[in-house]
């Protein structure tokens, strides 16, 4: 048994703080990746409320035109060429909410169609989403 603790010395200053600089430089190379991987995550979060936002407000006008379309059905002189303005605030974030409306009119089916983009800007961050779609009317 004392064959094999016969150095009893045990580590000199100069050994600890060189291993107390590679441990530092180690878990400093950890908490940036973290605080990295943190704020795109929260990036991430953001731009999802911004697209499912705006995916939910072209729904909402799908499912009821004349809450944002006045008149509804358009008109030939109205043209239904407004934009229709709101802001919306989730989770103490403010989003500014943009509904274009114009008058297409399909000439071969004879459908009349009015298509509907839908914009949607966060107001503490640059995220932006857009969609479009279409409402039918007659």
């Amino acid at each position: 048994m004392r064959f094999y603790m016969n150095n009893d010395r045990g580590f000199t200053l100069v050994e600890v703080l060189a291993s107390l600089v590679i441990l530092s430089i180690v878990l400093t190379s950890f908490t940036v990746v973290f605080a990295n991987t943190n704020r795109l995550a929260v990036s991430n979060n953001e731009k999802l409320v911004v697209i499912n936002l705006a995916d939910a407000y072209l729904e909402r006008v799908k499912a009821n035109p004349s809450e944002f379309i006045t008149p509804f059905p358009p008109t030939i002189q109205n043209a239904s060429k407004g934009k229709v303005q709101s802001s919306f605030e989730m989770n103490s974030k403010k989003y500014k909410v943009t509904i274009k409306i114009s008058q297409t009119t399909d000439e071969f089916n004879k459908l009349s169609l009015l298509n509907v983009v839908v914009t949607v800007n966060s107001e503490t961050s640059k995220h932006k989403s857009s969609v479009e779609g279409y409402v039918p009317y007659d």
